[in-house]
């Protein structure tokens, strides 16, 4: 691709416009994939997106120093009932995560499960040994696993949609900063050299 034509138009651009219109960009940018990463985490675990925004910060915005976005995923327990998954005395505990990225526990079974109410909640546990106490509690995937495995379905998605939104952003955002101040326009050809 020849960047002669995106030089020039960086020459004529204030420095203070250019570095506007790339924030612009790389914020909208990373907004549209952080909306695609939440919904993919949580078709991953198998609840709705409502459940885990808690556990995906909010995007953390470019400066005028530093030109990149970021947002992060934190750990949120989600009990395995929120996904669906169900425990039954002759079965146990049958239920999925990582529906999308696959893997062991996307066929979850633990016949020895069963449910504990307590304190006005429920969850599925497991004993820890032949003793009645202590017992183990059974949770889903969480935000930080969805998005922390580099094979896995949100991290691939991620990246998927911030690389396209800022392709597509980028040109635009310049574009709008040269009208705005003044400067013709007149995009530049992709001769593919």
């Amino acid at each position: 691709m020849n960047a002669l034509p995106f030089e020039k138009w960086a020459q004529e651009l204030s420095q203070r416009g250019l570095r506007a219109a790339i924030r612009r960009a790389v914020d909208r940018s990373a907004t549209a994939a952080r909306r695609v990463a939440v919904q993919v985490i949580a078709s991953d675990i198998g609840v709705p997106k409502a459940r885990i925004r808690d556990g995906v910060t909010k995007v953390k915005r470019s400066t005028q120093y530093d030109l990149s976005a970021s947002f992060t995923a934190n750990k949120l327990r989600l009990g395995m009932l929120a996904t669906g998954a169900t425990v039954t005395k002759a079965n146990g505990l049958t239920g999925s995560t990582f529906r999308q990225t696959g893997g062991g526990s996307a066929n979850l079974r633990a016949p020895h499960a069963f449910i504990i109410e307590s304190n006005g909640g429920r969850f599925v546990a497991m004993r820890r040994g032949r003793d009645r106490l202590p017992v183990k509690g059974l949770y889903a995937e969480m935000p930080n696993q969805a998005m922390g495995q580099s094979d896995a379905a949100a991290q691939k998605a991620w990246k998927k949609e911030a690389e396209a939104q800022l392709n597509a952003r980028l040109g635009a955002e310049v574009q709008k900063q040269l009208i705005s101040e003044g400067l013709p326009y007149t995009p530049p050809t992709d001769d593919n050299d």
